[in-house]
């Protein structure tokens, strides 16, 4: 298999274009797309499935987002922010394919919202606004601090080795409300007894990994409003470690081929949260209704 990156300095120099949310929300699906068709691409080599065709990928500075000429310093002006998990399998920028000056990122563990978080997001939506489109909140699969919610939700005696270190409690607390509002939905569609089947924890972990990218962008929502912006568009998903899809909601059991990709939109109520909390417990729990999409 060839990975062509190719510059052809005889094409024309055609800046990218993001005119308002819906243009960054394509962006950023296409780009996933890429990803996980390069990586795809890459794995069948490795098993031995050869390829004749190479994948040929056109580059220029100004595509990556750097300057034309030495000497010069590009102005900042991201089209999306991102509020992304700090963990290392899931580096922002790769996952949705953009270069240089496309994305203000801002990583911190479990993507939740803290006041250091809330500066930088503070300065970018007052000082890049012109160039901001939209705000997304990106989980991802198997996450470590909300893992951790989860168990200290399961079993609080645990919770003493946390408890004394106020840094670590202050993500693992921000993400409760995630984990309590996760194993609520699975018990009202599960049953009294959902909690001693196999798989629970994983399924309370994958619903509340979701369910907290939603209350973080909740949150979000409500921070921009008061900073008077009305217009900006926030979104949530998630980042699926084995499949690279970026996901509104889980892939569902009781549909394996129907899997849910891109994003979902900032709740704005707690019946959107309910409806959520439903069809994520839908899905993990394979009792969907199979003429029902879940995309929304």
């Amino acid at each position: 298999m060839d990975l062509i990156y190719r510059y052809d300095p005889f094409q024309p120099l055609v800046p990218k274009s993001i005119p308002d949310s819906a243009a960054a929300i394509q962006s950023l699906t296409q780009g996933n797309a890429r990803f996980v068709e390069i990586v795809h691409r890459m794995q069948q080599s490795t098993l031995g499935v050869r390829s004749n065709e190479p994948l040929i990928i056109p580059v220029s500075p100004m595509s990556l987002g750097l300057p034309l000429m030495s000497g010069m310093a590009q102005k900042q002006a991201p089209y999306a922010l991102v509020l992304s998990c700090s963990d290392a399998r899931a580096p922002t920028e790769a996952i949705f394919d953009q270069s240089f000056n496309d994305l203000f990122v801002v990583r911190i563990a479990g993507n939740v919202l803290g006041t250091e978080c809330l500066g930088s997001i503070d300065y970018a939506v007052r000082n890049l606004g012109e160039s901001l489109k939209l705000v997304v909140v990106m989980g991802h699969s198997g996450c470590g601090a909300v893992t951790a919610a989860v168990d200290a939700y399961l079993a609080p005696k645990h919770f003493i080795d946390i408890a004394f270190t106020h840094s670590l409690r202050s993500l693992i607390d921000r993400i409760q409300i995630a984990v309590r509002g996760a194993a609520k939905s699975l018990r009202e569609l599960g049953g009294a007894n959902v909690e001693v089947s196999p798989g629970y924890r994983e399924s309370l972990i994958e619903a509340a990994v979701y369910l907290n990218s939603a209350v973080t962008a909740f949150d979000l929502q409500r921070e921009i409003r008061a900073l008077g912006n009305t217009t900006l568009s926030i979104v949530y998903g998630v980042y699926d470690l084995t499949s690279l899809c970026v996901r509104a909601l889980p892939e569902d059991r009781a549909r394996p081929a129907a899997p849910h990709s891109g994003f979902g939109e900032a709740p704005n109520s707690a019946d959107d949260f309910v409806a959520l909390g439903v069809k994520l417990a839908e899905c993990l729990l394979g009792k969907g209704d199979p003429g029902v999409s879940g995309d929304w």
